[in-house]
C-alpha cells in the first residue's frame, strides 16, 4: 500500500475514534451522588484555605494524585487530587507555597476545580454553602459579574461570565478571601441565569503591612492601642485584631489599669506551645473607673500620682 494511502487511511481511523470519544464527552452526564460528593469537597476546601482546617483533611476525602509545578501563585506547588469519581476530564487541585514564617511545610494558598464537562450547580447554592457576598465587578451596574472577552482576534467573545465574591467574614489573618465562578450561558445568553459551572477557584489574596494596619484600625481605630496613652483613669480591657484570640483569652486575663496619660502596653496571652507569656499587640477599651482608685487614695493620701508629661 503506497505511504500516501497509509497516511489517509490512518487519518480518517483517527477521525473516527475522535468522534467516538467526542460522542461520550457529549453524552456525559453527572449524577446527583457526584454532584454532592465534589460540592462537599468543595466546602472542605473553603475551610482550609481560609486556614480553618489542615490540608489533610482534604487527602482524607480523596487521595493526591501527582504533585506539579503550580502556575500561581508564584513559587507554588499544585496538588492534583483524585478527580476520577467524577470523570476522566475534570481536575481538582489545590496550590500551595512555603510557609512565609520560615519554618517547614507549606500553606495552601488557591483551590481550584475545572470541570469538563460543565456541571450544573445553581450558583445561590454555592453562594450559601460558602456564605459569600457579592464583590464589586466590571459591570458598569455595580454587579459581582466580569464578562470574558476573548483575547485573541477574530474569536467569539466568551460565552459566559464570571462572578467575583468575597466571604461575609473574612477570616482574622493576613489574607483576604477571593472566590470567582465561571458559569457557561444557557440558551437565553444570559449569564445571570446560567446553571452550567465551567470552574470554581478559592483563593488567598495576602494583605501587605499596610492592608493590614488599615484593616486593624478600621475595625479598632477607635481605640487607643499599644505605644499610645491612656486618655484617662481606669480599667482597660484589652481587644485584639483576632477576633478568636479576643474571645479566647478570658476576660479577666485582659483586664488592666492604668492612669491618664500613661503608655499602653502590650496584652501577654499565654501559648500553648511553650506555655509561656506572649507579648500581643492590644487595643484598649476603657471600661470604668478602677473600683480600688478611692480607697486607695483615702489609705495611701501621700502617695497620689503625678501626672505624666
Amino acid at each position: 500500500m503506497p505511504i500516501e494511502t497509509k497516511k489517509s487511511a490512518a487519518y480518517e481511523a483517527y477521525k473516527l475514534k475522535a468522534r467516538a470519544y467526542q460522542a461520550v464527552y457529549d453524552d456525559f452526564r453527572y449524577t446527583d451522588a457526584q454532584r454532592e460528593q465534589l460540592i462537599e469537597f468543595i466546602a472542605a476546601a473553603m475551610k482550609v484555605i481560609r486556614g480553618e482546617a489542615e490540608f489533610d483533611s482534604l487527602k482524607r476525602l480523596l487521595p493526591v494524585r501527582r504533585l506539579d509545578k503550580g502556575q500561581q501563585p508564584n513559587n507554588s506547588t499544585s496538588h492534583a487530587f483524585d478527580a476520577r469519581f467524577m470523570n476522566e476530564w475534570a481536575s481538582i487541585y489545590v496550590n500551595t507555597v512555603p510557609k512565609r514564617d520560615g519554618t517547614a511545610g507549606f500553606e495552601p494558598a488557591l483551590f481550584q476545580v475545572d470541570f469538563r464537562p460543565e456541571m450544573n450547580i445553581p450558583r445561590e447554592r454555592l453562594e450559601q454553602l460558602l456564605q459569600l457576598k457579592t464583590a464589586p465587578g466590571w459591570t458598569a451596574d455595580g454587579g459581582n459579574l466580569q464578562y470574558e472577552v476573548a483575547q485573541l482576534h477574530g474569536l467569539p467573545d466568551f460565552n459566559g461570565g464570571v462572578f467575583e465574591y468575597a466571604p461575609l467574614e473574612q477570616p482574622q489573618a493576613d489574607f483576604n478571601i477571593e472566590v470567582l465562578f465561571t458559569y457557561l450561558n444557557g440558551p437565553d445568553k444570559n449569564p445571570y441565569t446560567a446553571l452550567r459551572l465551567s470552574s470554581i477557584q478559592i483563593s488567598r489574596d495576602y494583605l501587605t503591612p499596610e492592608e493590614i494596619k488599615q484593616c486593624n484600625d478600621k475595625k479598632l481605630g477607635h481605640l487607643p492601642q499599644t505605644g499610645e496613652r491612656a486618655p484617662k483613669d481606669g480599667r482597660y480591657m484589652a481587644m485584639f485584631a483576632d477576633d478568636a484570640l479576643t474571645a479566647s483569652v478570658p476576660l479577666d486575663q485582659r483586664m488592666q489599669t492604668f492612669g491618664e496619660g500613661h503608655w499602653l502596653g502590650p496584652a501577654y496571652v499565654r501559648n500553648p506551645a511553650t506555655g509561656r507569656q506572649d507579648s500581643v499587640h492590644a487595643w484598649w477599651h476603657w471600661v470604668g473607673p478602677d473600683p480600688f482608685a478611692d480607697e486607695l487614695a483615702r489609705l495611701f493620701p501621700s502617695n497620689e500620682r503625678q501626672r505624666p508629661g
